[in-house]
């Protein structure tokens, strides 16, 4: 199935559970690779209440995970665990659930630079809250920010193989 057709495809579900809610979390997990930004993307275009958040902005500057690699024995735990900015995630999601702010900006990841100094404002107006990347539903990561192992309908959708979409605190694979 091709990418368009796909997020169209994911666009009605979401429709269908943002319903009777205020605001809905979206987080899509995946392989690096398996098309999570592209999907993010489409949504965006045909969905404008949809506010698009990607993991990669909130990677820590080039020079702290030098240093993060410098100082582990098991290089993976940097690269699974730490190389990236949970609080700024986390908060980001809580003051969308909130409801009280308009807006927020915060300083992102550069890659240019490798230095977080690209401000980037999220319209919170907004009433629906995608955010992809990779280790989204990791244990130790954001987990904790979505999984209240609540199941509502029973549904499970297969649309990426490898790839999970957790629908306000619940988990669909996908």
């Amino acid at each position: 199935m091709k990418s368009e057709k796909l997020a169209e495809k994911i666009n009605t579900d979401i429709a269908k559970w943002a319903k009777d809610k205020d605001k809905l979390v979206v987080a899509i997990d995946g392989y690096t690779g398996i098309g999570k930004t592209t999907i993010l993307d489409h949504l965006e275009k045909i969905n404008p209440d949809i506010l698009a958040v990607h993991q990669d902005d909130f990677g820590l500057s080039r020079k702290k995970v030098k240093a993060l690699l410098k100082n582990t024995y098991d290089r993976s735990v940097v690269f699974e665990l730490r190389n990236r900015d949970l609080k700024k995630i986390a908060r980001l999601v809580k003051l969308f659930r909130s409801g009280r702010n308009k807006s927020y900006s915060i300083k992102t990841y550069n890659y240019k630079t490798g230095k977080i100094d690209s401000v980037k404002k999220f319209d919170l107006s907004k009433h629906i809250f995608v955010i992809e990347g990779i280790f989204m539903f990791h244990p130790k990561l954001l987990n904790r920010l979505w999984n209240k192992e609540r199941k509502e309908n029973g549904e499970k959708i297969t649309f990426l193989k490898h790839t999970r979409i957790h629908i306000l605190d619940k988990l669909l694979l996908l």
